[in-house]
């Protein structure tokens, strides 16, 4: 007899799909805090991870990990168990896209060129591993 995997395809299309669109929002959020702040205070670097920045720039990646958790938070109800049991994967999903997200997005920054486009696909590339990643974790 043939064992059958736990693993729904189509709920994991959904959520390999819903991983990489969250990253790609993380991303884009991360890269509009770090402009604003570097209006505001022009010696910090553009960053979009928040480990470099702690490093680089420790306002700024406390910034980002402030913008991070209350993104976290945003899927985690106050109260309501209906609501609650329903969000249990998407909590999932988030959980595990973000802790991605910290460590995948020092990618670009591990491989340095001078050219723009390099950066540019490897942000892509972070982006669509991370929501893989996040995505089939969260199935499980």
């Amino acid at each position: 007899m043939r064992a059958t995997s736990k693993i729904n395809p189509r709920a994991l299309s959904w959520n390999v799909g819903a991983g990489i669109g969250y990253s790609f929002i993380l991303t884009i959020i991360m890269a509009l805090s770090s402009l604003i702040l570097k209006g505001f205070y022009p010696p910090f670097q553009f960053s979009i991870a928040p480990v470099k920045s702690l490093i680089v720039s420790p306002v700024e990646g406390v910034v980002q990990l402030l913008i991070l958790l209350v993104l976290l938070a945003f899927v985690f109800p106050i109260r309501g168990e209906i609501i609650s049991k329903e969000l249990k994967n998407v909590r999932k999903l988030a959980i595990f896209v973000v802790v991605g997200y910290l460590i995948l997005s020092l990618l670009p920054y591990a491989i340095t060129t001078g050219y723009i486009q390099t950066y540019v696909g490897l942000v892509i590339a972070f982006n669509i591993i991370n929501g893989v990643v996040g995505g089939v974790g969260s199935s499980l």
